[in-house]
């Protein structure tokens, strides 16, 4: 009952505030898109890398205060372009417009259009105003009861911010999901992320383990941020600090948090991390674990050199029960466990390096080294290695890997980049091998992926990209995007393997800042789960749309988008299964 009442008053709060003067956000542009298709092809989610994006449409970056660590941050630009910006402002101050920073050496006419809605060109002093934005998401499914809804509120100013997430799938208890999260100066309160070095000891925050560009294998970490995802795992709740002094930075902080798991005889079976309690099953799994973390950092940063150390200790309050076996005989622990970890960062003219080693309560290592080169704006290169003792347990990492967990495996990853005129070669590569056993694999087992792109812009705007890849099996990719006129944009694309192919063509209108219009049509014809096709779709805002497709068949969605004033924008999806539908209500100060 009081649950009931909780969920219906904060319904009302999101649902009551006043629609006053954000006009319809830009489309996400083809390098976010790639990231969010590779993240859905590992089983990841993405809605923090969305939300990144879409708030630096929001707020976008000021080109002319952005530091170093912010430009590397915002995943906006390679390693040659932020020099290259760097070395403009020193010497000729501000950039003024969009045709001023297409003069920077490494900022192409096209790179310019493809980044301008994330970058502002404002005065070096930062704006001081107060934004209020309010938004809810709704889904609902044509054959199943109920529906999901997503509701959020943040309140953000220079000196702190407050956010509130409420968040249901169908056929849950209303509300089933509520993050608080608050920010005052370096005091922050409630739910919160922490993103430490490369991830080795905590990264508890959106984790892309798959292949980007070569600049985006170097993580910058962001310390503590609120949290502003609908994921009911990956975040700390408590309380945490972060204190500077000239070139050191503190962090401290401490985390209760409740969990879902299976409780036979006071000890846990499992943990479930999906955050559906539609059932009685699963209701009866809800917040039936604690776990308590204390974690803290200390970083040395200047110039282009940064060092730190960071530290976690962490334990459940019920024992762990869970059946030993080969697999997983080294992932477990009871009592307090904890990892200590030292990372580094620097920039050496036109090289990055990067790494950090890590040990956990026992003394397993984990180790992750890099390098980034970028000597132009044509070429840029990137290599990591990482080698996971079998025994090493970090339960908050998220360093790159290529299992659920930062253990058992030695690997490297490579990445290469080349532009010639407008052409665009990309190639990638994994080889990691497992020295321990896996869930249903055996001790000694290896595994290599690789990718090869190619892709030639004409001089009309249009993008022409061939792809091939190689997991677990062979797969080939033909895309095309052609801009008609200065309103419309044609779309298509066509995904192969070895046992199915997929192929969509859509349509996209912008007649105004008012009105978008996007339609697409799609076509299957797969053997099994095993050979999907998996397709991103436009979808509305603060979430992301990568549909798998298998067995045969042909499908629609149709998007409409339109902001009836200046800060107000409504989203509505149909599609075969399911309507879905956005609201934004952005007030600045």
């Amino acid at each position: 009952m009081c649950r009931s009442i909780v969920g219906s008053g904060m319904l009302s709060l999101f649902l009551v505030l006043p629609f006053s003067g954000a006009q319809a956000q830009s489309s996400l542009p083809r390098f976010v898109i790639d990231q969010i298709e590779a993240a859905a092809a590992e089983g990841l989610s993405a809605e923090d890398l969305v939300i990144h994006y879409e708030g630096l449409l929001a707020r976008p970056l000021n080109l002319n205060a952005a530091t170093r660590r912010e430009l590397e941050a915002s995943g906006l630009f390679t390693l040659f372009q932020q020099e290259s910006l760097l070395a403009w402002r020193e010497r000729y101050g501000s950039i003024r417009s969009a045709a001023e920073l297409a003069l920077v050496e490494g900022f192409s006419d096209e790179c310019v259009a493809e980044i301008r809605p994330f970058v502002a060109f404002g005065e070096v002093a930062p704006v001081r105003r107060l934004t209020n934005t309010t938004t809810f998401k709704g889904r609902k499914k044509w054959k199943q009861a109920g529906m999901s809804f997503t509701a959020k509120h943040a309140l953000e100013a220079p000196q702190w911010s407050l956010h509130a997430v409420l968040d249901n799938d169908p056929k849950e208890r209303i509300p089933d999901f509520i993050s608080l999260a608050g920010r005052y100066k370096g005091w922050y309160l409630g739910d919160f992320t922490a993103r430490f070095g490369q991830g080795l000891v905590v990264w508890k925050a959106f984790s892309l383990s798959a292949f980007g560009t070569p600049s985006s294998v170097a993580r910058r970490g962001k310390g503590l941020q609120p949290y502003r995802s609908t994921d009911e795992s990956h975040f700390f709740r408590g309380l945490g600090w972060t204190g500077r002094f000239r070139n050191w930075s503190v962090t401290a902080f401490c985390s209760r948090n409740a969990l879902d798991a299976r409780i036979v005889d006071d000890s846990y079976t499992s943990i479930v991390t999906d955050g559906l309690h539609a059932t009685e099953a699963e209701r009866a799994k809800r917040h039936t674990l604690h776990e308590y973390v204390l974690g803290a950092n200390l970083s040395y940063e200047k110039g282009r050199w940064h060092f730190g150390v960071t530290g976690a200790a962490y334990r459940y309050d019920k024992h762990n029960g869970r059946r030993v076996q080969d697999y997983n005989r080294y992932q477990q622990y009871d009592g307090w466990w904890g990892n200590l970890g030292a990372d580094w960062y620097g920039t050496l003219g036109s090289l990055r390096f990067f790494g950090e080693l890590a040990v956990d309560a026992h003394l397993a290592p984990a180790a992750l080294l890099g390098f980034l080169w970028s000597p132009s704006y044509n070429f840029e290169t990137s290599l990591t290695t990482r080698c996971y003792a079998p025994a090493y347990i970090a339960t908050h990492a998220g360093a790159h890997s290529s299992l659920s967990s930062v253990s058992n495996q030695i690997g490297s990853t490579g990445s290469l980049r080349w532009i010639h005129g407008r052409w665009t070669l990309q190639a990638d590569f994994e080889y990691v091998y497992y020295p321990w056993k896996r869930y249903r694999a055996e001790a000694g087992t290896q595994q290599l992926k690789g990718r090869l792109q190619l892709g030639y812009a004409f001089r009309s705007g249009a993008l022409l990209q061939g792809q091939i890849a190689y997991g677990s099996q062979w797969k080939a990719r033909l895309q095309f995007d052609l801009p008609l006129g200065a309103t419309w944009q044609l779309g298509a694309r066509a995904d192969a393997n070895l046992h199915g192919a997929g192929a969509y063509a859509g349509l996209r209108w912008h007649p105004s800042k008012k009105w978008t219009l996007a339609t697409r049509l799609t076509a299957w014809n797969t053997r099994d789960w095993a050979s999907r096709i998996c397709f991103y779709e436009q979808n509305v805002p603060q979430s992301f749309a990568v549909e798998s497709y298998y067995g045969k068949g042909i499908g629609a969605y149709l998007l409409l988008q339109y902001a009836p004033v200046r800060n107000v924008e409504l989203s509505l999806k149909v599609q075969q299964g399911y309507l879905s539908y956005f609201v934004r209500i952005f007030m600045p100060g």
